[in-house]
């Protein structure tokens, strides 16, 4: 994706330029199209307002970034995010009482940008659906970034926790910035730094997982196949004392219903005899000795 990206813009130069400058211009060839929700007059325009959105909002947010926060810190994981520490992250809020889960996002390829899918971690409380990220600044960083752009980021959590309207707002202002960032460098902007591909991460149509709901219908497998076996084991007992009513026995045995197993006894030792003062004859003699 990548490398079709560069080839694409070594070949034919957008705004008949070696690169486009359309942010600065007044080209109308559609390619500010992925920043048009959200525009910054300036850098520190955009880190003012970032400030004013990074902290949380509610005490349910504060509450669960400060929970997650100490897992995090517990565990060691502040710059790993794979499928092992987000099985750790949820299990730990799980074991808090949070409805936590891994979900994972899949969005189709569009004009504007590639396919691609994600994983992350929520959280519900009370209906309300949390984002959380533990390595969140780390989705917008980019190569040969300003001294603007380098300040946008310093402003961004390592971890993320809020819901999607907040959310929304910080990808539209760091996407923008980024953009600027890159055009100032002379570099172009590639459709996987786009606002709506941000978003798509976190905002596409997910599949939540839920290890401790899992977890509880494996338990309730097992418990099912336990009581098939009790039922299938009452029923050769009762097979067994059907077989022993018809061969006949005892009175107390056709009533029993399960068959008692007898004491061990150790088997019956012969005494020997002894043949003392006479005289042992054995072999051939023996037999020429006991006809008449």
């Amino acid at each position: 994706m990548v490398q079709n990206f560069l080839e694409e813009n070594n070949e034919k130069p957008k705004c008949g330029r070696n690169l486009c400058n359309c942010f600065n211009g007044n080209c109308s060839d559609g390619c500010d199209d992925e920043y048009d929700s959200y525009k910054a007059s300036s850098p520190v325009d955009a880190c003012d307002i970032l400030k004013s959105l990074v902290p949380s909002v509610c005490v349910s947010e504060r509450n669960l970034l400060a929970d997650t926060a100490r897992i995090v810190e517990k565990n060691k994981i502040s710059k790993r995010k794979d499928g092992f520490c987000r099985e750790i992250l949820t299990d730990s809020l799980a074991a808090l009482g949070y409805n936590a889960s891994i979900c994972k996002s899949k969005w189709s390829k569009t004009p504007s940008f590639p396919a691609g899918e994600y994983e992350y971690v929520d959280v519900v409380i009370e209906s309300e659906r949390f984002f959380i990220d533990i390595d969140f600044r780390a989705e917008f960083e980019i190569a040969r970034s300003t001294k603007a752009y380098k300040l946008v980021l310093q402003i961004l959590p390592n971890i993320f926790v809020g819901k999607a309207d907040r959310l929304e707002k910080i990808i539209d202002i760091v996407s923008e910035s980024a953009k600027q960032s890159l055009n100032k460098k002379g570099m172009p902007f590639p459709p996987w730094r786009k606002a709506d591909y941000v978003k798509s991460k976190w905002l596409s149509p997910h599949t939540r997982h839920n290890l401790n709901n899992d977890a509880d219908k494996k338990e309730e497998g097992l418990v099912e196949k336990t009581s098939s076996c009790d039922e299938i084991e009452f029923i050769l007992v009762e097979k067994c004392s059907a077989v022993g009513e018809i061969n006949g026995g005892d009175d107390d045995e056709k009533k029993s219903a399960t068959p008692t197993a007898l004491p061990w006894e150790p088997p019956e030792i012969k005494p020997k005899i002894s043949h003392k003062g006479s005289k042992i004859v054995a072999g051939l003699a023996s037999i020429i000795q006991d006809k008449p």
